[in-house]
């Protein structure tokens, strides 16, 4: 996803609406908050292999891929049916199982998973409590949460979710800004221990992707944490 400043706009629009929508050129659309992403969150899960894995707001795939490769059994979850569409027609595996959910609302996605993960998700929820009741319901003890997010730096300055159609129309999405106390606190209450949280910040890689996203070196671009259900 793409991430500015938010702002007044009429093309607000809900999140379902929104992925839909932005499916068709997801994967081409230049982010350097998903660069940072891309880069960075695997080599925190990248280990597990042959592990039953539930993955929340999958989009196209991009993770996807990477868990089936290893062999894991995953259930891949996404509320828009066209971020579903692309990653079915990259994924054609029998270890992958698709389902057009909201994570927050669905009751039968089972618990005993030895990992949950997500990325760049929790700005499109509004309550981070109930998210990791569900988290810590859904794992096994001992098992592994992973988030990926837009760092809460950023989400205080008002940096959310949006992209843009044309040069003349953005569309923006429905997202609420958490601050760090909020993960941990909510982590915490569901039974989740913090193992390791850390910054990632803007690095050379972007300004050779794109020369404008020079302006992200040195700066903190995303957040990844690990917990554990106690």
């Amino acid at each position: 996803m793409s991430f500015t400043k938010n702002k007044t706009s009429s093309n607000k629009t809900s999140n379902k609406d929104g992925y839909d929508q932005w499916s068709a050129f997801y994967d081409q659309y230049p982010n350097p908050t998903v660069a940072m992403d891309e880069k960075n969150f695997p080599a925190f899960w990248r280990h597990h292999t042959g592990k039953k894995i539930l993955e929340i707001g999958c989009g196209t795939g991009r993770h996807t891929q990477k868990l089936v490769a290893n062999g894991n059994q995953v259930t891949a979850l996404d509320l828009s049916s066209g971020m579903l569409a692309v990653a079915k027609k990259k994924i054609e595996s029998p270890l992958v199982t698709f389902k057009e959910a909201d994570f927050i609302k669905e009751t039968s996605l089972g618990t005993n998973y030895d990992v949950v993960l997500e990325s760049l998700v929790l700005e499109h929820v509004s309550d981070l409590h109930l998210f990791f009741e569900k988290a810590a319901r859904a794992l096994k003890t001992k098992g592994d949460l992973y988030l990926s997010e837009i760092h809460p730096s950023r989400t205080e300055q008002g940096v959310m979710a949006h992209f843009k159609v044309n040069e003349d129309t953005e569309v923006h999405l429905t997202s609420h800004p958490h601050r760090e106390e909020d993960f941990v606190l909510g982590a915490g209450n569901a039974g989740l221990s913090l193992i390791r949280a850390e910054d990632i910040l803007g690095d050379a890689d972007l300004e050779k992707i794109k020369p404008q996203w020079s302006r992200h070196l040195g700066k903190p671009m995303i957040r990844i944490w690990h917990f554990s259900k106690d």
